[in-house]
């Protein structure tokens, strides 16, 4: 069982670090860390991030998931 759950750790630790880095970049310069950048949101630009921002999230509590469940595992 712990080297199922290892595995598993291993490719979700590989996905995420892919899908963190196929990500478009959203950063928006000076404007958008001062808070100036709303206006994209006006004229329809979402900051949701789209499939690829949904799939990272997924990923990334199926790897917390998983690595909760080998500490526990391996704890007894």
């Amino acid at each position: 069982m712990e080297s199922i759950l290892t595995v598993l750790l291993f490719i979700f630790a590989l996905v995420l670090i892919i899908l963190v880095l196929i990500q478009p970049d959203r950063s928006r310069g000076m404007s958008g860390s001062m808070g100036m950048g709303s206006a994209n949101t006006v004229f329809g630009l979402s900051k949701d991030g789209g499939p690829l921002a949904k799939a990272t999230k997924i990923i990334a509590t199926l790897f917390i998931i998983t690595a909760l469940l080998l500490y526990l595992y391996s704890a007894k």
